[in-house]
């Protein structure tokens, strides 16, 4: 349980501190057995691979445990962490620091998608990533591999069940599991105060990456633009950098509370341009402040970020929020506003110019 606390790790049974091997007995009971006790003395319960394992002729038992996305864990009521050699006991302040991140929903794109099959999947998205992934990240995954099995690969499916992840990224139909409160909802407005008249407005619906395409495409069609012509081919130039506004909006669905019934939206508007969307900040580590500087990595959804990772769309270094504040200052000479109030987030990027 402690690995779990941690970065996950494996123990043995029938091996001494000191490396030998003594060996015991292990049978299929044996196995049964380990695996029942952990699965019912842990709250959140566990489920760790349990396997029998031969060195130098003896027998010993192996449990491995991966690092969890529903810290904290409890053993026999108590919560323990692994730390270098030595099992030690959690004191409350850090045991309360993982609790609220648990409560803030970290780890929900872990959790199982209640009622969703491998039949809810759309293989034609699995199959586009995967081409992408393996262009861009060197995924090197044979395109003709089963669709679970894919998702196995990915942390998409554990020990059978479809997770939320698997069905916001890849869903046939998203909205039959989560109420549509997933989705962004994008605008564009002839003033930077009203809601009474809007030029241009969109549904962005479907899975993620869909959905993400939708409102990329809107942004940049709400922007104005130039063509440079070359000797060979033209090239657009957009008012605002796009790798800047790819990176708020990929922000925007990556650190969502999807547990929240309340729809993201994107508003551009003359003067600037406003990502809001229901969120937590982990404080003290994560502010307002720190997303001013270098900070460590911490999306919320653990699994939807590697997956834009793997598409070129993120990075894992917590350098987002630096990117887009350099590259508005170059093309506005302002910095962005980041505000957070009653759990939404709100990213103000200026335009460099008024709209007519």
């Amino acid at each position: 349980m402690c690995f779990r606390q941690s970065q996950g790790g494996i123990l043995y049974f029938g091996v001494a501190d000191d490396g030998k091997i003594i060996g015991q007995t292990v049978t299929d009971d044996t196995l049964k057995n380990v695996a029942s006790s952990i699965k019912l003395n842990t709250d959140p319960k566990l489920y760790p691979q349990v396997e029998r394992v031969e060195f130098e002729g003896k027998f010993c038992v192996r449990v491995c445990v991966e690092q969890s996305p529903l810290k904290p864990h409890v053993a026999y009521g108590r919560p323990y962490i692994r730390v270098g050699t030595t099992t030690q006991q959690l004191s409350q302040e850090q045991y309360h620091l993982l609790l609220q991140q648990r409560k803030n929903g970290y780890g929900f794109d872990f959790q199982p998608c209640h009622g969703a099959t491998i039949a809810d999947i759309d293989e034609t998205s699995v199959h586009r990533f995967m081409e992408i992934a393996n262009a861009v990240r060197d995924f090197n995954e044979n395109l003709y591999l089963p669709t679970d099995q894919v998702l196995e690969k990915l942390d998409l499916v554990k020990e059978g069940s479809v997770t939320n992840a698997a069905v916001l990224l890849f869903g046939k139909h998203p909205a039959r599991f989560f109420s549509g409160h997933y989705e962004i909802k994008v605008a564009s407005f002839p003033s930077d105060t009203s809601y009474d008249e809007m030029i241009n407005e969109q549904e962005c619906m479907g899975n993620l990456l869909k959905v993400f395409a939708d409102a990329q495409g809107f942004l940049l069609n709400s922007l104005h633009k130039s063509y440079l012509k070359g000797e060979q081919a033209g090239t657009e130039h957009f008012e605002l950098p796009r790798a800047m506004l790819r990176e708020a909006l990929v922000n925007l669905i990556v650190h969502r509370d999807y547990r929240m019934d309340v729809k993201s939206t994107i508003e551009v508007r003359p003067s600037f341009i406003r990502f809001y969307n229901p969120a937590q900040l982990f404080s003290p580590t994560i502010t307002l402040d720190a997303l001013k500087r270098h900070h460590p990595s911490r999306p919320r959804n653990k699994l939807l970020a590697k997956i834009f990772y793997m598409m070129g769309l993120f990075e894992n270094w917590g350098s987002g929020t630096l990117k887009i504040i350099e590259a508005a200052k170059q093309s506005s000479e302002r910095e962005p506003d980041f505000d957070f109030q009653d759990g939404m987030f709100s990213l103000k990027i200026y335009r460099p110019f008024a709209t007519g």
